[in-house]
């Protein structure tokens, strides 16, 4: 049976195969665990049909671990959907949803769909004034560069004047979100995004022979 659910799971995200009703009387000697799995692909791929990037904007087309997953960290996924539509891209192995959640300060949220029956909240590298970095879960307003690996992340006010800071990631699927610059703007005289941080080439020290 483990071989079968395997199968069908593949064919499933493949696409090619329909939920019928020997699937669903197969799942009467499934575990729950299995049956989970078998209906989150399922979801996955009445969405998906096949595409890696695409945009949703009706939250009843949205996949029901999605939902709950966005709900428990507090992202009313619903509200502004159509304005701000849920983004679907996937780089190398890794799949992800970017969900505007709104609030008084709105921001993207990231999820992993890596496991599609358990999306997994993303957090981003952030700067952390007057110095170093921390991580957070709502970096800002999120653009991608057309079929690149290079995201962007903004925060900032309307009440101006005040500073508008800009977070440059790279998106590696071993490592995550690798951020690569900071940028500011804003303030009086400063109406240009000017770097504050920007990573440099590591560099390891040469080793003497003895």
């Amino acid at each position: 049976m483990p071989n079968l659910v395997a199968i069908l799971l593949r064919l499933l995200v493949g696409g090619s195969l329909l939920f019928t009703p020997v699937v669903l009387a197969l799942g009467e000697e499934m575990s729950p665990e299995l049956r989970d799995r078998i209906e989150a692909s399922r979801e996955w791929s009445n969405l998906a049909k096949g595409r890696t990037e695409f945009e949703v904007s009706d939250p009843a087309l949205l996949p029901s671990r999605l939902i709950l997953a966005a709900k428990h960290v507090g992202c009313k996924i619903e509200e502004g959907i159509e304005s701000s539509p849920v983004r679907f891209t996937k780089i190398g192995g890794s799949r992800l949803a970017i969900i505007f959640c709104w609030s008084i300060v709105g921001s993207h949220k990231v999820f992993d769909l890596s496991s599609l029956q358990r999306p997994r909240l993303v957090n981003f590298p952030f700067i952390k004034m007057p110095e170093g970095f921390g991580t957070t879960d709502r970096p800002g307003w999120i653009t991608r560069e057309k079929e690149t690996s290079i995201f962007q992340a903004v925060t900032g006010s309307d009440m101006k004047p005040s500073w508008d800071v800009r977070h440059t990631y790279q998106f590696n699927e071993y490592w995550g979100f690798v951020i690569i610059r900071v940028e500011v703007k804003g303030m009086p005289g400063h109406d240009e995004w000017t770097a504050i941080w920007e990573a440099r080439r590591w560099s390891i020290p040469e080793v003497k022979q003895q």
